[in-house]
């Protein structure tokens, strides 16, 4: 056994008992210790797939206006049937297509009533072709049914004073959410170094129960005074649901933790070492900075925290996680678009480049969220083709 897989059992080890029992896919190396299944695939260059340069379905545009003017997409879901569902953030309206293309309906809007929203995120199919929709605002879920007519509203109702962000939906309903934390600006001083640990629960609104369902290590922040500003090269957590598991991934290695139940029970990934932040990774920084951040905004703030002495030396390895309906994962590289597939055995089955921003992976289908140069949203669906 090398040297990293032996620290990454004794590891796992540490952190849960819970078995798995999963068949070993061939080519790979796969330990189970202390009840944690660890799959370590070596990483030769392949190609998984390649992703039409026409897409299937292109909604939205610079200059086009009514429903398919799209802002702050927060969701977009291809149901069975080919329905195309969109959240738009900034009407807060959550946007139906026909399969085609063509507008059917909105649902919601602005407000606090029933069927409205704050600040709307769409979770994905809720039993069957119901689709779900949480607002942070008002820690509200509203389940859409087929038609997009509102069949449900259930408002969190918790212990304590922030209710949770909600992110997936289980198979049996239950939402997986992940648990706010709130401090206070008078307990800080200048300079401290605020860290984020994503702790997850997983609530059922019918009961109201809510279950701790782990955690990872997730971005930093400074705390100025009067404002955080996030530590260079630090990333939220990727996860996503996958049938009645939570897949997690943080920090500089290439590795997916699954969490059942509230247990560890297995981790894997690749057989590569973490990647160094280089003085281009820097520059590249500076550059989004100088575009996105005005002076008044505090532009050179931002552009001195990465002389802080917690600016990590090595580059998150994925950004973000998306299971596909076939049971597999895809993992985004913190490069953006560049994502390493895992089948549902847990085999590196490749990398593909994709052309937006990923929501959700159906059959042969990769459904998104797309910009121009501009920054101008489009909701599209592309067609992927699996290489021999």
């Amino acid at each position: 056994m090398n040297q990293r897989l032996a620290l990454l059992t004794l590891v796992c080890v540490a952190l849960a008992t819970a078995a798995c029992g999963r068949a070993e896919p061939s080519g790979v190396a796969v330990t189970d210790s202390g009840g944690v299944r660890i799959t370590l695939n070596a990483s030769p260059p392949r190609t998984f797939a390649v992703v039409d340069t026409v897409p299937l379905l292109a909604l939205g545009g610079a200059d086009v206006s009514g429903p398919t003017q799209f802002g702050n997409v927060q969701g977009v879901h291809l149901d069975g049937r080919g329905t195309v569902w969109v959240a738009d953030g900034q009407s807060a309206e959550v946007r139906i297509f026909h399969p085609d293309g063509s507008f059917w309906k909105s649902v919601g809007g602005r407000g606090q009533g029933p069927g409205e929203f704050m600040a709307l995120r769409l979770l994905g199919s809720f039993h069957g072709d119901s689709v779900a929709v949480w607002d942070d605002t008002q820690g509200r879920l509203t389940v859409l049914d087929p038609q997009g007519d509102v069949a449900r509203v259930v408002t969190y109702h918790g212990e304590d004073a922030a209710p949770p962000n909600a992110f997936h939906v289980f198979p049996d309903g239950t939402v997986l959410a992940r648990v706010r934390k709130v401090l206070q600006a008078g307990d800080l001083e200048p300079g401290a170094i605020i860290p984020d640990t994503a702790v997850f629960a997983r609530v059922d609104y019918s009961s109201g129960s809510s279950e701790p369902e782990g955690g990872a290590p997730g971005s930093r922040w400074l705390w100025t005074g009067h404002g955080s500003i996030p530590i260079p090269f630090t990333v939220n957590p990727g996860f996503d649901v996958s049938e009645d598991e939570i897949h997690v991934t943080s920090g500089p290695a290439f590795r997916i933790r699954v969490f059942r139940n509230g247990r560890l029970v297995e981790s894997y990934g690749l057989d590569r070492p973490p990647e160094p932040v280089t003085q281009a990774d820097r520059q590249e920084y500076i550059d989004g900075i100088t575009r996105t951040v005005s002076e008044g905004q505090g532009r050179d703030e931002y552009v001195s925290v990465l002389d802080d002495p917690h600016v990590p030396e090595q580059l998150p390895a994925y950004r973000s996680l998306v299971a596909a309906d076939a049971g597999g994962v895809w993992a985004e590289r913190y490069a953006y678009g560049t994502f390493d597939v895992y089948g549902p055995d847990r085999a590196f089955l490749g990398q593909v480049d994709v052309p937006l921003s990923l929501t959700q992976v159906t059959g042969s289908r990769l459904v998104g969220v797309w910009r121009d140069e501009l920054d101008v949203e489009y909701v599209r669906v592309y067609r992927y083709q699996r290489v021999p």
